[in-house]
Order: structure tokens, then sequence, then C-alpha cells
């Protein structure tokens, strides 16, 4: 089974960060909720990431829990910190490795937004249930259409009860404990400002029987906990900004690089056209060259013609002389 998503810096598939939650306090959430109907079944975890959700699972008295997920790397994370408590497989969800009817209660939590289609997850989890088997599911709040998951669990469950959840920065009031309230569960009304338009969270749970009575559940995190992601998101602009510092720079250098660049383009293009003018230089000194040559040897012919001619005068005046000397005689 394809997913759309790729683990986050928790290990965990990241649903919840595409939409800037924080995602590892209302992932465990789930989990504690989810731990009310693990005391002494047999649970499959499927998308178990790193594996926080899997050992919560198992310290709620699972009599055994295995956690499944299709990234190896999620799977060895698990094994680090889970692998005491839990069996970890590394498998396709759209296909689990496990016979019909091995599980009594399978959760599946931040998967569904994160494959193509959801009706082979599905299946394979009804696939594994037992026939009393019970089903925990989310969805985050995506526009689809009003009552959808509920009639794909319907198809497949006799039981299907909705929950929402809701993650809010919280300010708990509660009386200050007594002798006579020792030991007793404080109650509180909850409130939320108008403007709160977060979508929340559906957790479905689905049975083939009937659905347990899970109760409500309400996990508070220290104030820390804002301010910690406070400094991861200042963390993350001041990595941002280093990044855009450094893009810039390399956008300068390339800028500078292409001026040298052109520069050179320039220079190669002057160099070329002296090179061209040289080599017309050189032609037209070769030609006159061979003009002069030409010359030079028309020259030394007639010098040459004019030697004879005299050389044959200076030999017909000897013989004039000769002759004269000889009648004289």
């Amino acid at each position: 089974m394809k997913l759309t998503e790729q683990p986050d810096a928790l290990g965990r598939l990241p649903v919840s960060s595409v939409f800037g939650r924080a995602v590892e306090p209302e992932q465990l959430a789930r989990y504690r909720w989810a731990a009310q109907a693990a005391s002494g079944k047999e649970v499959l975890d499927a998308g178990c990431g790193a594996g926080r959700g899997t050992r919560i699972l198992a310290e709620a008295g699972a009599e055994r829990v295995t956690g499944v997920d299709p990234l190896e790397e999620n799977v060895a994370e698990a094994l680090r910190g889970a692998g005491d408590v839990a069996q970890l497989v590394a498998a396709d969800l759209g296909a689990l490795p496990f016979a019909p009817s091995s599980f009594d209660v399978a959760v599946c939590f931040d998967v569904a937004e994160q494959v193509e289609q959801r009706v082979p997850l599905l299946d394979e989890l009804d696939r594994v249930l037992r026939e009393d088997g019970i089903l925990l599911f989310s969805l985050f709040g995506h526009p689809e259409p009003p009552g959808s998951l509920e009639r794909e669990l319907a198809s497949r469950f006799s039981a299907v009860a909705l929950h929402r959840q809701h993650t809010r920065l919280a300010s708990v009031i509660v009386a200050g404990e007594t002798s006579a309230q020792a030991g007793a569960a404080p109650s509180a009304r909850v409130t939320a400002s108008p403007d709160a338009g977060q979508a929340p969270i559906t957790l479905a749970v689905a049975g083939k029987r009937a659905t347990p009575d899970l109760e409500d559940l309400v996990v508070l995190a220290e104030a820390l906990e804002l301010q910690r992601w406070e400094d991861e998101v200042t963390r993350a602009r001041r990595e941002a900004d280093e990044a855009l510092r450094r893009v810039e720079e390399a956008r300068g250098r390339e800028e500078h690089t292409a001026s040298e660049r052109q520069l050179i383009a320039q220079k190669l293009i002057e160099a070329e056209q002296l090179i061209a003018q040289a080599q017309a230089r050189s032609l037209g000194l070769e030609e006159e060259l061979d003009r002069r040559r030409e010359e030079i040897l028309s020259r030394d012919a007639a010098m040459a013609a004019l030697r004879r001619a005299a050389s044959g005068r200076l030999a017909a005046v000897r013989r004039a002389v000769k002759t004269l000397l000889g009648t004289r005689r």
C-alpha cells in the first residue's frame, strides 16, 4: 500500500505535521485513550511508526502487542524503543502478514490520510480481527462527504461509535484535595473559545459485535511543552533564514560567475577578431612576398640576359681587336 507522506523527525508518519500541528502530544493522547481497550487483549498497532504508541498499548496490560509499519527505518526505531514489550514487523498495511482472526483489537492511527485508498486498509484490518474484535481508527478532519467514514466502517462492523479529538492549549482550575476527596476523580466543565475553529480529528470505535465504553480523556501538557514548540519554530525560522542567506549568496556567486563568463566570452570574441585580422595581414604579407619573389626572379632573369648579351659583345670586341692587331702586323 503506497503512502503519500514520508516519516517526520519523530519517526511517525507525519499526518498532523502537514497541518502545522504539534504531532507528538496529539498522537500519544490517542494511544492513551485507546489503551483502555488493550488490557488482556492481543493488539495490532497498524502504522506503529517509532513505537511510542505501541509501548503505551503494551504497558496498559495487553496480552500481546504487534506493531506493523511499511517503513523499515520506522520499525528499526521502534525496535529500539518498544522491542522489549512488543513484536515489530515491517510489512505492507494493505497485505498484512497475519492469518485471519489473529487479533482482538486493531489500532490504526495517522494512516488513513496517507494511503491512496482506505478500502484495502479497512478490508485487511477487518480480516485480521476476531469475531468480537474492536477497531480503533483515526481520521483528520479533511473535507469529505459527511458520514463517509462511518458508512465505510458500518459496512464491515455491526457497531460504530465516533469521537472527536480537539487539541488546544488548556488552563485548568481544580479544587484543592482534602482527606475526603483523596482518590476521587476531579471533575471540570470544559469550554472552548468561539473562534477555536481548528478541525477536530475523528476517532472511530468499530466493533464486530459491540463497541467498548471508552471514557473521555483529557491529556494535559506542561506549559513548557508550548515553549518547546515555540523554540522549535524559532529554530526552524533561523534555519530557514540561514538557508535563504545561503541561497542569496549562491545567487550572488552565480551572477558574479555569469558576469565573468560574459566578460570572458567578450574577450574571446575580441581575441577571435584579432586573430582574424592577423590572419588577413599574414595572407596579405604572403601575397606581397610572392609578388616580390616574382619580381626578383624576373630581375634575375633580366640580369642574366644582360650578362649574356654583354659577354657576347665583349667576345665580339675581343675578336675585332685581335683581327685589327693582326692586320697591322
